[in-house]
């Protein structure tokens, strides 16, 4: 039994335990082949997306309105100005990126943004704004950048929904709304794509449901309880995503532990809900909240190009969407 055939034999088991792992994980991050798009990378959860992303040297796009200040452009990142809202600019935008990056591998569809108004109060333009980024632009992005996934046998769609897609408070009925639309999305979309425990198409999914952050997005939001219901650290929220498709996870990751249990309370009686709701405080979260979508809306309406920077570029504008992500 020589080297020869010892080299031989270690290369034969490698590639059975390869085919072995395929077929019960799937596919997994791979930074030296995959290309990663966070939509709404600016700042927020996304610029730490985007940093834990960039630190594994993978190919790394920002889609945002506005793009970062050069100070706070990130080495080795390709930022793209697109309003995700906007389905013509993400599909010229898609076409842009491949011609120039290659084919999008790893969709995080991460941007959003949210108002703390009533349902009477909220004006039409803040509602439908609020469900065009948060919620179409997730249907935008899948619709443009999957096809070429399906294709290559290889992708991985990640949605940033939240715990409130479970059950949302007072004066949050769009936001909760568009986050309880992205969740249904998320589960057709699996299916449509076929048993996830078998991944016939090559593409996975992956539903992220943190709990609240520590961002710009909920400025002046009072969490219920800071034992059970305690305000996350982007960057630890971050750092869970990029271990969980480094792993090649499907399914749900709700963040904290107590998400695990959100869904349930949609099962109970009313009356048990209600109590839930007045015991925690949850709909009283929202009263101290700072609002500034109103100026955001009317910034955004008047974007209506798309175009790339290099991270050497020297543009002073600053985030939107990223501002407003969650």
């Amino acid at each position: 039994m020589g080297p020869l055939f010892l080299v031989i034999l270690f290369y034969q088991i490698n590639k059975q335990i390869r085919r072995i792992s395929n077929a019960l994980v799937g596919i997994y991050f791979e930074p030296q082949i995959d290309v990663v798009l966070i939509t709404g990378g600016s700042a927020g959860l996304g610029k730490e997306l985007v940093k834990k992303f960039a630190s594994t040297r993978a190919k790394v796009v920002v889609l945002d309105v506005y793009q970062p200040i050069a100070d706070d452009l990130i080495a080795g990142v390709n930022y793209y100005k697109c309003d995700v809202s906007d389905r013509k600019q993400v599909l010229t935008t898609q076409a842009q990126i491949k011609k120039e990056i290659g084919i999008v591998t790893v969709l995080i569809n991460n941007a959003g943004i949210t108002t703390g108004k009533t349902l009477v109060d909220l004006s039409y333009k803040e509602i439908e704004k609020t469900i065009q980024i948060n919620l179409m632009s997730s249907f935008y992005t899948i619709k443009a950048f999957l096809p070429d996934m399906l294709q290559l046998q290889r992708g991985y769609i990640v949605t940033i929904a939240s715990v409130l897609g479970y059950m949302s408070p007072a004066r949050l009925s769009a936001y909760g709304a568009s986050k309880s639309g992205l969740i249904a999305l998320h589960e057709s979309l699996t299916y449509e794509l076929g048993p996830p425990s078998i991944n016939p198409s090559g593409v996975k999914t992956l539903l992220i449901c943190p709990g609240q952050l520590k961002t710009t997005m909920f400025t002046g939001v009072k969490t219920p309880s800071s034992l059970m219901a305690p305000e996350l650290d982007p960057r630890y929220v971050a750092s869970s995503v990029l271990t969980a498709v480094e792993l090649g996870r499907r399914g749900e990751i709700k963040i904290p532990f107590y998400g695990n249990f959100m869904p349930l309370f949609r099962a109970f009686p009313w009356p048990v809900v209600e109590l839930v709701r007045v015991m925690s405080g949850m709909d009283r979260s929202m009263n101290t909240f700072k609002t500034t979508l109103s100026k955001v809306a009317s910034k955004a309406s008047s974007l209506s190009s798309a175009s790339k920077i290099s991270t050497k570029n020297n543009s002073e504008s600053t985030s939107l969407e990223g501002t407003f992500t969650d």
